[in-house]
């Protein structure tokens, strides 16, 4: 059996940790080298010293990654972290809720077209009709 990971510290993403970095949850924020990335939260190395803290961000590709300096909000910004403006954060967002709205678009018709289907007594064609959901690798090998 593989050994288990232990877990790391937990992810904090209260206000008043992120406040003394300067930034909220869900920030974007620019790295000294052009990257941006949001803020997910603060890790601290020991829960009852609040100086070992971290940020947090998630990068567009997925990774997450502390932000470099174990730093308060002054330093931080003198070494490049800057908070994007809020056309950046208002242009994350709109985008956002079009591609939830793009995706429930297509789901709906689906569904309209699924309805057609039934109603004209046609059988439904095998794109619309859902994925079968794959078995555990357990239970093929219990079935040999």
């Amino acid at each position: 059996m593989p050994k288990k990971v232990k877990k790391g510290p937990p992810l904090i993403t209260a206000e008043e940790d992120l406040a003394a970095f300067g930034f909220k949850l869900s920030d974007i924020v620019r790295t000294p080298l052009g990257i941006t990335a949001t803020v997910i939260g603060v890790k601290y190395e020991s829960a009852e010293d609040k100086q070992t803290g971290r940020v947090w961000v998630r990068y567009e590709n997925g990774h997450e990654a502390p932000l470099e300096p174990k730093l308060n909000a002054g330093f931080m910004s003198a070494l490049g972290y800057r908070k994007c403006s809020e056309a950046d954060h208002i242009r994350r967002d709109v985008g956002v809720h079009m591609a939830e709205q793009k995706k429930q678009d297509d789901e709906r018709k689906v569904v309209e077209e699924v309805m057609r289907c039934k109603e004209q007594g046609l059988p439904i064609p095998e794109h619309l009709l859902p994925k079968p959901k794959a078995t555990k690798k357990k239970d093929a090998k219990k079935k040999k």
